[in-house]
């Protein structure tokens, strides 16, 4: 009995879908299938991988059975989208049909690629163009943020999306320029963790990571990259024979020629590449391979990357680092990172020094700053004195949680003890401020509210061009808020750190008698202390700005403590600098030898009643009511 045609027709599809993929690789597809579209190159036609030799490794990793995870850090305009997002693509709508989640930084971001980069390679591709309907059928299986297939689907979704990331189970996951993702998506998480998820359905699962890199310690791409083969698209020396990758480092400018890190021979771009090239990997057993390549190895000449460098660096020398930034990481594929600001935790570990007395001499006020996490509370106790020279007088930590009210009283206790001078005079904790980010907002300000007579106001840091500190609404000023200006306190706190001599600014840190830290200043206290590290990184309109980032997974508490309790003695009095010189040349003096300390000359147009009151002198002063 024959068949009926519409049976053959399904059982002949069905066994499309079902049979196993051709031993072939994505550059083999790419070679014999692919057709780059003129919206995309000035040379549109046949795909030809000699255009790009980098790319064949980077494609053939995608396709291996026994790859699972797949990191790719590269220059700009140098394919990698092709290599890791529309050449996989095509090869698993041909041969191994499954559903695919596409992943660009933002939605808009995805629509311009289903727009711009799919739908052409699909349109121009001969084995592509009948298995996706065209758009213009209006076809339910051909969205723009969804297109189906035979044996399986595209979806795009948006790293800035927490919907579309969760949308629906699929075997391959393409994440395009990770760096630019979100780190906490909705405080649901690590979009690139997010997208993954999906795959966990899939044995023979595929997670492709591609991107530019950006900010050093902050930078997805160099963290997956650094947890990987670490592959490096190499040359071998026309000399010695051995393999090295195109470093910017060693080019020189005037006749560019690039050196050998082997033997120190110098040779031209066309003596180095007449050997072809090769992945050389620095970790060749890891499970996830990792590829790296700048743009030496682009069709760009030398010299005109010359002329781009020289370009950046006079505007640098004029404080724009716009075009530098720029360079560094789309030409030379590295992370940025400005390293004028950076402070070396094992440096400050080396002043700590044996205090006086519990508070020492120079001391004329105590603040503090408390930092709410959702398990814990971090207290930084802070002595300030003329031209803010500083004490840390203890740092800890209490463990506990805070929507409980147990662990707030041991802040209750720190509240209420007395630190002494070496001639018995004592005081308190004038003012102290408590961060409201996170996820306990709530509890601060109930916390606060109870104890605002006592100095305990709640905070809230905010970025950018803010002022020091300012009042919000008049709703949040019932409620007692401060806006702290993070930004600009944590660039004094920085500077400060690094003044290695007694004065203005300086910042102490107590040991005990045998040259033991003490009161929480251990090593990991400076390790948080020194977390933080500025950063210009350009704006959407493309000009330079401040920035401050930390690693992933590194903590700073410390430093956000010291930042609050900086605050904190803001909140104390607007002309703090003028308080603490007041305080300081107040009469009686608590300092050891009840010495007359001299008088500071007031500076022009300075008021002679004091801003602040009484008490509040007294208690810095140690001096007994």
């Amino acid at each position: 009995m024959p068949i009926p045609e519409k049976s053959y027709a399904l059982g002949k599809r069905l066994q499309n879908i079902i049979k196993p993929p051709p031993k072939t690789t994505i550059s083999e597809w790419a070679e014999k299938e692919r057709v780059v579209s003129s919206a995309e190159t000035s040379a549109p036609g046949d795909w030809h991988s000699d255009r790009a030799p980098y790319t064949v490794g980077i494609m053939d990793a995608i396709s291996d059975p026994k790859v699972e995870r797949v990191v790719v850090m590269c220059a700009a305009q140098m394919g990698k989208t092709n290599a890791g997002v529309l050449n996989p693509i095509g090869y698993y709508i041909t041969y191994d049909p499954c559903p695919i989640m596409v992943v660009q930084p933002t939605i808009a971001m995805g629509e311009t690629f289903s727009g711009k980069r799919l739908t052409p390679m699909i349109r121009d591709t001969p084995c592509l163009r009948g298995k996706i309907a065209p758009e213009k059928s209006r076809s339910p299986d051909n969205k723009i943020l969804e297109k189906s297939f035979p044996g399986g689907y595209i979806v795009i979704a948006g790293a800035n999306s927490a919907p579309s990331l969760k949308s629906r189970p699929v075997r391959v996951v393409l994440f395009d320029e990770v760096d630019e993702a979100p780190d906490n998506l909705a405080g649901q998480g690590d979009p690139v963790e997010l997208a993954f998820a999906r795959t966990n359905a899939f044995p023979n699962r595929k997670k492709v990571l591609t991107s530019t890199p950006t900010i050093k310690g902050k930078s997805r791409i160099e963290a997956a990259y650094n947890d990987s083969t670490r592959g490096r698209w190499s040359h071998q020396c026309p000399e010695c024979k051995e393999w090295s990758p195109f470093s910017w480092r060693r080019l020189d400018f005037e006749t560019m020629g690039m050196s050998c890190p082997f033997c120190g021979g110098a040779y031209s771009r066309r003596e180095w590449e007449a050997g072809g090239g090769v992945w050389v990997a620095e970790n060749p057993e890891h499970d996830t391979k990792g590829f790296h390549v700048n743009a030496l190895d682009s069709q760009l000449a030398w010299d005109n990357l010359v002329e781009k460098w020289e370009d950046a660096q006079r505007l640098a020398k004029k404080g724009d680092y716009s075009k530098l930034i720029t360079f560094i990481n789309t030409i030379l594929a590295e992370t940025w990172e400005i390293t004028g600001e950076v402070v070396e935790s094992h440096a400050l570990e080396t002043r700590r020094e044996v205090y006086s007395s519990e508070a020492p001499d120079g001391v004329c006020v105590l603040t503090m700053g408390v930092d709410v996490q959702d398990n814990r509370l971090a207290c930084g106790i802070w002595g300030w004195g003329l031209g803010f020279e500083n004490w840390l007088i203890s740092y800890q930590e209490f463990w506990g949680d805070p929507r409980q009210g147990e662990v707030w009283s041991r802040i209750d206790d720190l509240l209420a003890r007395t630190w002494s001078y070496g001639n018995g005079k004592q005081l308190r904790i004038s003012r102290a401020a408590v961060d409201t980010g996170g996820h306990m907002t709530p509890q601060v300000y109930a916390y606060c509210k109870a104890r605002q007579s006592r100095g305990v106001y709640p905070i809230k840091g905010q970025g950018g061009d803010k002022l020091p500190l300012t009042r919000p609404s008049k709703t949040s000023r019932e409620k007692g808020l401060f806006i702290v200006g993070v930004d600009g306190i944590k660039a004094d706190l920085v500077t400060w750190l690094k003044i290695g001599r007694p004065g203005d600014g300086c910042c102490h840190f107590p040991k005990d008698n045998d040259g033991r830290p003490i009161n929480g200043c251990d090593a990991n206290f400076f390790s948080m202390l020194t977390a933080e590290k500025r950063v210009i990184i350009q704006n959407k309109s493309g000009y330079p700005r401040y920035e401050w980032h930390k690693a992933s997974g590194d903590r700073n508490e410390a430093f956000d403590t010291f930042c609050y309790a900086r605050a904190a003695l803001r909140i104390m009095s607007p002309k703090d600098d003028v308080m603490l010189r007041r305080i300081y040349t107040a009469e009686p003096w608590a300092g050891p030898t009840g010495e007359k300390k001299p008088a500071v000359a007031p500076e022009p147009g300075e008021r002679k009643k004091p801003t602040v009151g009484k008490n509040e002198i007294a208690r810095g002063k140690g001096i007994e009511l």
